[in-house]
């Protein structure tokens, strides 16, 4: 039985300019914060995820990777929420590339804060993991430059 939807067209990606490369249209940065989670000791993958996850309300932590992180909202701490090591043992580096791509689009400044986490634990960082973090930040930096030379959406359209 076909579905009506299996031939329809994507309108957002049809009206991007060709050649048009951005940071969030590429997910550079969601795929280097799940390399990060990926290298990191159990320890940092729990105060990456918590760092993640604060921006989001809970209908947005219950949406994300397909309710992966719904768990987090039993535990509600003093702060917001409180995210337990045996759930993040559970969370597969494509489901923190997920919800990176949401947060970057909710709250860059949450990545940003999230790649600083691994300067601050230094201790027990290996060297491929400071590495990725490091390019995090430089991504995001050039995404918040290219967001910043971009001219207002009333003189692009020239007004």
């Amino acid at each position: 039985m076909s579905d009506e939807f299996d031939d329809a067209i994507d309108p957002v990606a049809a009206s991007a300019a060709p050649g048009a490369s951005t940071a969030a249209a590429d997910g550079r940065a969601a795929r280097l914060m799940a390399r990060l989670y990926g290298s990191a000791n159990l320890a940092l993958r729990t105060r990456l995820v918590a760092c993640l996850l604060r921006p989001l309300g809970p209908l947005g932590v219950a949406a994300v990777a397909a309710g992966a992180f719904a768990v987090v909202l039993t535990r509600r701490s003093a702060g917001g929420i409180g995210v337990a090591m045996a759930d993040v043992a559970e969370v597969s580096t494509e489901q923190v590339a997920e919800l990176a791509r949401f947060v970057e689009q909710v709250s860059p400044e949450a990545l940003q804060q999230a790649a600083g986490l691994v300067f601050e634990s230094s201790y027990g960082v290996g060297a491929f993991t400071a590495s990725v973090a490091l390019l995090l930040a430089l991504e995001l930096r050039r995404a918040t430059a290219r967001g910043r030379r971009r001219p207002p959406s009333n003189q692009a359209a020239g007004a």
